[in-house]
């Protein structure tokens, strides 16, 4: 910690993060300016760049810090990886066993496997011996302590609870005069939680408004208080909000709103005089929902006047842009018919916590791409959300209608679905918002709705989840090796996939690649790991084939096009979202099954529960594709707790 305090003034923290990341290679070898920059990422929230920085100094730039390594291991905590989490940590503790963070956090990874699946008390046990282990090293600390309170509380033994929580208060009480406003936070919350230990409740109620009064507070910290005093309030009181009302915790708003009207646009939807209007209301809701971090594409009209409220009042802005910058400027912000947009667009980008290019190399001509962008940005919210726990509040500037998909009632019609009503700010100019009388959502007399009718309308592109896989190893078999491959490992592949409960769509095979294709993510993941346990599980060497016979497996999900093959002599799927999916298969470790971000993204819209996307970093893609954050797939054995 000491070492992170002293870097302050080496790194000028004024920047926003996304502009410090730009010209990382300005400070990226100095160890004390990326701890700098690291700890500001994880108080910010973003731990996929907290985690891309640290892993970059350490394993391209060779910064041998324990430290980074660790912040390695919290960010991916954060993010839900906890497995990686733990890899890094049990390496650290080979080398210096006694290290009280390292063994904390060890705890606080099982303690996030137990929080996962409250059936696994293992982890729950395991958990409580790390935090153990940790506040038996002298002199005593009150992190590992409060925590190994908390679980031996939440295991029922509350005789050893109250001892830890006793001790750990007698050490926050002689140690309050800390100077350092976050170790005062960290001190002060202790307290709090060994009070509702000790159960003494509005002592604790007490204490924990002390505790978020203290100025500059982090929205991590914040977060993670709260957290767990729901847990301990659940497990005592059965009230999961028993303390809520102690944090004043900021909304995460995701907002969708129509773009300003232009000479070639048909829909005539948002006027420039709204804009006063438009602005006032925004601002009024923003302060009624509390909002702190917000995710919205960039677009002229409603985004980049939702994103300038959201900046005006200190909060945290991440913008999504479907397609590269210079191609969206010219399709969806310089298309204005009068105003300085694009100088607006910049302001705000530039000031942008994060910003993100899906995949799209341009805008898409059918409206399943453009659905596509929005579900994808979506999800990369609901992610963000889940690694701090936070609320999501959907909020719109909408007149009623539904509109082309993509748009702004797709935005409505997908928050109703998933039983979130979202908030809706009409344009003033607008008409249709008074004359939709009808809800959004509702059937036409054909059983079909207009989204529906403008997806059959539409090109004949269409959204899939993508598997590429390839047989690691098989360039090394003998000729009598192939036949055996032939006859053993593809006869098994062909009976899973008639086995499965949701097969693919289409198959592709040339030697020992695979190619399959899904309508859905979660069919897509399934089947992934289910054809990568298949294989890492069978003994090969009974069939002649190699002890290491191994696979690597690619996911990405994207709009493709379908098309007929006439060399083949069947359908077929092409485009850019194809050659993603095939570009990450080369960088996927053996007996793993790498992913996209939006594969991610839209798993985690489609509330996906059977399994995890663990995150592993920024990687360059072969052939100069370019670089990605790429994920791992892990079998969840149950939905969170």
């Amino acid at each position: 910690m000491g070492k992170v305090m002293a870097a302050q003034e080496s790194l000028d923290t004024r920047r926003t993060l996304q502009e410090l990341w730009r010209r990382r290679f300005d400070w990226i070898r100095d160890v004390e300016k990326t701890c700098d920059f690291v700890k500001q990422a994880i108080r910010e929230g973003d731990f996929l760049m907290a985690y891309d920085a640290a892993r970059e100094a350490v394993e391209e730039h060779r910064l041998e810090d324990v430290w980074l390594r660790q912040q390695m291991a919290l960010a991916l905590a954060q993010l839900g990886s906890t497995g990686r989490a733990q890899t890094i940590l049990k390496s650290l503790l080979e080398h210096e066993p006694a290290n009280r963070e390292t063994l904390g956090l060890l705890g606080r990874t099982c303690k996030d496997e137990w929080y996962a699946d409250r059936e696994n008390t293992k982890a729950r046990d395991s958990a409580l011996e790390w935090y153990q282990r940790a506040f038996a090293i002298d002199p005593p600390d009150y992190y590992p302590g409060i925590n190994a309170a908390a679980l031996a509380l939440l295991s029922n033994d509350r005789q050893l609870a109250r001892h830890l929580a006793t001790k750990v208060m007698k050490i926050c009480q002689n140690n309050l005069h800390a100077r350092h406003p976050e170790e005062l936070y960290w001190l002060q919350a202790s307290l709090a939680e060994a009070l509702l230990i000790l159960q003494q409740p509005e002592e604790a109620k007490k204490a924990y408004r002390q505790t978020a009064a203290i100025k500059n507070l982090s929205l991590r910290e914040l977060c993670s208080t709260r957290k767990q005093a729901r847990l301990l309030a659940h497990h005592l009181y059965g009230r999961t909000e028993f303390f809520d009302e102690c944090f004043s915790i900021p909304k995460l708003v995701i907002f969708s709103g129509h773009m300003m009207n232009s000479v070639n646009r048909s829909a005539r939807r948002f006027a420039a005089a709204d804009e006063p209007a438009t602005r006032l209301a925004l601002e009024k809701q923003l302060e009624q929902m509390n909002a702190g971090i917000a995710f919205s594409s960039a677009a002229c009209g409603s985004d980049i006047i939702f994103l300038e409220a959201m900046l005006g009042r200190g909060g945290s802005v991440h913008v999504v842009l479907p397609w590269p910058k210079e191609q969206f400027i010219k399709t969806s912000v310089e298309i204005a018919a009068e105003g300085d947009w694009v100088a607006r667009f910049h302001k705000v980008v530039n000031r942008a916590a994060s910003v993100r290019v899906l995949g799209e190399l341009q805008m898409p001509g059918t409206a399943i791409g453009l659905d596509y962008c929005n579900l994808a940005m979506i999800g990369l919210a609901r992610l963000y959300a889940r690694s701090l726990d936070l609320e999501i509040a959907p909020l719109a500037v909408w007149d009623g209608t539904p509109g082309e998909p993509g748009g702004t009632g797709s935005f409505v019609r997908y928050w109703r679905m998933h039983g979130l009503q979202p908030t809706v700010i009409p344009p003033p100019s607008s008409d249709a918002y008074a004359l939709a009388v009808r809800n959004s959502d509702q059937q036409s007399e054909s059983g079909e709705d207009d989204f529906q009718t403008w997806i059959r309308a539409s090109d004949r592109y269409e959204l899939k989840a993508i598997i590429f896989a390839d047989v690691a190893g098989y360039s090394q078999l003998s000729e009598a090796a192939v036949r055996s491959f032939v006859a053993r490992f593809s006869q098994r592949v062909s009976s899973l996939i008639a086995e499965t409960p949701h097969p693919p769509i289409n198959v592709n095979t040339w030697g020992d690649g695979f190619f399959f294709a899904f309508n859905e993510v979660e069919h897509a993941g399934c089947f992934a790991l289910d054809l990568r346990d298949l294989v890492v599980m069978t003994d090969w060497t009974q069939f002649g084939l190699p002890e290491d016979l191994n696979i690597r497996i690619a996911l990405h999900a994207g709009p493709v096009y379908v098309t007929f093959d006439p060399v083949s002599r069947q359908s077929t799927f092409a485009g850019a979202h194809v050659a993603r999916a095939a570009r990450i298969e080369p960088v996927t470790r053996p007996g793993e099954i790498f992913a996209s971000e939006e594969f991610a993204a839209l798993s985690a819209a489609d509330d996906v529960t059977a399994f995890n996307c663990d995150f592993i970093g920024t990687t360059d893609l072969p052939k100069k594709y370019g670089s990605f954050r790429l994920y791992s797939l892990t079998r969840r054995r149950s939905p969170p707790g």
